[in-house]
């Protein structure tokens, strides 16, 4: 076929699938050609890459981003007039929270619906709703909210107010975009922290606010105890275990027999210690080496042998589902299991025999895999080590650590530092994400911020760990019809080339490999700085996919692993749990008590996975929520104080600033720039005045002071540290 005739084919049918990418192959079959046509439109594909029109992506072809940029303004909007069409989707309020005009209704195809604020009925954030369409031209669709189909909670929290002697409520979720009125005795609550329970949800139309009767009053507002119990209360988290859950718990014999240890390989005699955070109170791995000559080390993994106490069908496996994992706050942990479990009879605690299942795997001297097994074990462990004081030891510092601890530190580090290479040579994703460290007073009160840096102690437990979670997930691929993999699935080609052009701006260039791992590995090593990391670390991981559990045999994308599960953490996290009962029915062929719906069947272990995920969610959102207050207090008390900072993201209104010396992030609302008007230019992440052409971009480095706190931190910019733009100069004439 002619060349230009498979050249207009191919630039049809990129325009069409401009979000997709393709294989040479894929190319040939879907324009209609033979295979036998191959050669013919590799060749044209080359010339589209060296025209800019296309980019290849390892072994696949897309439209450049720019592209379709350019389409989408330049094509038609196909404007579709037909029949009112009526769907279901989320309620998202954030923009009403904003004292903007309208709101979205957000739906699973990806497509949201914008409703102005006076068709939102009465919906409040995240209710599910009913909303007929009313227009819908290409990516944009517009509607009315014509009925509540489903209140996401008719329980809120928040705080009493009296304004011209009307008793109002004012919700701690800012999204719940207007106050409620108070119906019933209220008297004498002004500035406390209550629930209140809806009885009437009002009408918008009508001017009439949603009213509901106080139910629980948990105390003044801005007492960091009163304030957590209010995001527990706000996410309704289990703050106490059932009584029958705590009496089976009790009941648990936990005493260690002779018939058990026999049953049992017997590690007791083998040096053994746990590594975990200063503040940690269950300790549910621990670990020991040991050397086998000619550079060969033995690793042992023990995790607390949780499945022998828990029974299928009692009633600390149903608090486990309800709960999904442990949530963790300041100076406050809810667990998911009751503590005479999680921080006594089975936490690994030092000079303590203990019940375990321990990953056994040999290396060679170079770090390589020789063999893996899994036993039913019984320890006995040595001393109970922080990150930090091992970290003393591996910073060269003074540490207190015995010569044997030492020696074996030492070891693992070494052990370590050869896992992580392989690690990386098989695609795993380092970020540079700094956690943030709460410094509290007696009180309970937050006194300053740090950034915890990840250390070489934190990565020896986590590749240990990565070696037997990954055992575990081969394993029982092999043994199940199902089991639960933590799955993360690979990011989409056309989030990378949002980075690449965003970078490409920067002056900043990456290698693309046939590898897509190795691929976005070069966007993490090609950035220069470290302001470049703060920002651009977070913007990959943005871009990706979230991690999951899944019954989907999936590789984990950020790690570089085909196989993957959690099993080294049974006392926080439900999937963990749940692999330890696989372990025990398909490895050590025990007898289970299988009842109701809690079994091991596929069915089960696929409803255990959705738990488990939902549940994580719901951890990391409120546990987010109480940060965010628990910041903002903090910041409060900044108001007027000077601090640089790096812009390291841009929003439509305003452009947001990491403090350098606290790991706090606020915004500078572009209308508070009063020197220019300024745009945002989305594609580059870039934000440019109309007039004088100044221009803030990702990683520059900005003054600024604390302007207010509310909702939000707002910073006013004190030193606009920007880039300028050179313009031509005209010519004089002569």
């Amino acid at each position: 076929m002619d060349k230009n005739i498979i050249k207009e084919s191919l630039v049809k049918f990129f325009k069409k699938h401009g979000n997709q990418s393709y294989t040479a192959f894929q190319c040939v079959s879907s324009i209609g050609l033979r295979k036998t046509e191959q050669a013919d439109v590799q060749s044209v594909l080359n010339e589209l890459v060296q025209e800019l029109f296309i980019e290849k992506i390892g072994k696949k072809y897309s439209l450049r981003s720019d592209f379709i940029e350019e389409i989408v303004e330049k094509e038609e909007p196909a404007l579709k007039e037909k029949e009112a069409k009526t769907v279901t989707g989320t309620f998202d309020a954030t923009s009403l929270a904003k004292n903007m005009s309208f709101a979205y209704v957000i739906m699973d195809d990806g497509i949201d619906i914008k409703i102005s604020a006076e068709d939102t009925l009465n919906a409040y954030h995240r209710d599910i709703v009913e909303v007929e369409l009313i227009k819908n031209k290409a990516n944009r669709r517009i509607g009315i909210i014509k009925r509540i189909i489903e209140r996401y909670s008719n329980k809120f929290v928040g705080t009493v107010d009296y304004v011209s002697k009307k008793k109002l409520f004012i919700c701690d979720n800012l999204k719940i975009h207007n106050p409620f009125q108070i119906s019933g005795a209220a008297d004498n609550l002004k500035g406390k922290k209550v629930v209140i329970e809806i009885d009437n949800w009002g009408n918008r139309l009508m001017n009439q606010l949603p009213s509901g009767k106080i139910v629980e009053v948990l105390g003044d507002s801005g007492l960091p105890e009163v304030e957590l119990l209010a995001v527990i209360r706000d996410f309704d988290l289990p703050l106490e275990f059932p009584e029958e859950v705590l009496k089976e718990a009790l009941a648990i014999d936990g005493k260690i027999t002779e018939a058990d240890i026999a049953k049992r390989s017997d590690f007791r005699d083998i040096f053994t210690f746990t590594i975990d955070p200063i503040s940690a109170k269950d300790f549910d791995d621990a670990i020991s080496l040991e050397e086998l000559g000619e550079g060969k080390l033995r690793l042992y993994v023990h995790i607390a042998d949780l499945a022998h106490y828990i029974k299928l069908d009692g009633e600390i496996f149903k608090e486990a589902l309800n709960r999904g994992n442990s949530y963790y706050f300041p100076k406050k942990v809810l667990p998911m299991l009751p503590e005479a479990l999680s921080n006594k009879m089975c936490s690994l605690r030092p000079d303590e025999e203990k019940m375990t299942v321990t990953v056994i795997t040999d290396f060679d001297n170079n770090g390589a895999i020789i063999s893996q097994d899994i036993k039913e074990s019984v320890i006995c462990s040595n001393a109970r080590l922080s990150y930090e004081e091992v970290d003393l030891l591996f910073e060269d510092k003074e540490h207190g650590l015995d010569e044997n601890i030492v020696k074996t530190l030492n070891l693992m580090r070494f052990l370590s530092q050869q896992l992580y290479k392989k690690r990386v040579q098989k695609g795993y994703l380092s970020f540079d994400l700094p956690e943030v460290e709460y410094i509290f007073d007696d009180e309970g009160y937050l006194v300053d911020l740090k950034r915890s840096q990840e250390t070489d102690s934190h990565r020896l437990i986590e590749n240990f760990m990565l070696v037997a979670n990954e055992f575990v997930a081969k394993r029982l691929t092999k043994l199940t019809g199902t089991t639960i993999y933590r799955i993360h699935e690979e990011p989409n080609n056309e989030d990378l080339m949002k980075i690449k052009d965003i970078l490409k701006f920067h002056k900043i260039s990456f290698q693309v490999d046939e590898n897509i791992n190795k691929t976005w590995q070069n966007v993490l090593k090609c950035l220069p700085t470290e302001e470049y990391h703060r920002v651009f670390d977070r913007m990959v991981l943005r871009s990706m996919k979230k991690a999951k559990y899944s019954t989907a045999h999936i590789a984990h994308f950020g790690l570089g692993i085909p196989t993957y599960t959690h099993f080294t953490s049974p006392i926080r996290r439900l999937c963990d749990l749940i692999v330890h009962f696989q372990l025990k029915k398909y490895e050590f062929h025990k007898a289970l008590d299988e009842v109701g719906k809690n079994d091991l069947s596929s069915a089960a272990v696929f409803n255990y996975a959705g738990i488990a995920t939902k549940k994580e969610a719901l951890a990391d959102e409120s546990e987010r929520a109480m940060e965010d207050k628990t910041l903002l207090a903090f910041m409060k008390k900044k108001v007027g104080d000077e601090f640089t900072g790096i812009i390291i993201a841009f929003t439509n209104s305003a452009m947001v600033i990491e403090l350098d010396d606290l790991p706090v992030r606020g915004i500078v609302k572009y209308m508070s720039l009063t020197d220019d008007f300024y745009e945002l230019y989305e594609r580059l992440k870039v934000v440019k005045g109309r007039r004088r052409g100044r221009v803030f971009k990702l990683a520059d480095k900005v003054e600024v002071s604390v302007d207010m706190v509310t909702d939000d931190i707002y910073f006013s910019l004190k030193c606009e540290a920007v880039t300028k733009v050179h313009k031509k100069k005209r010519k004089k004439k002569k």
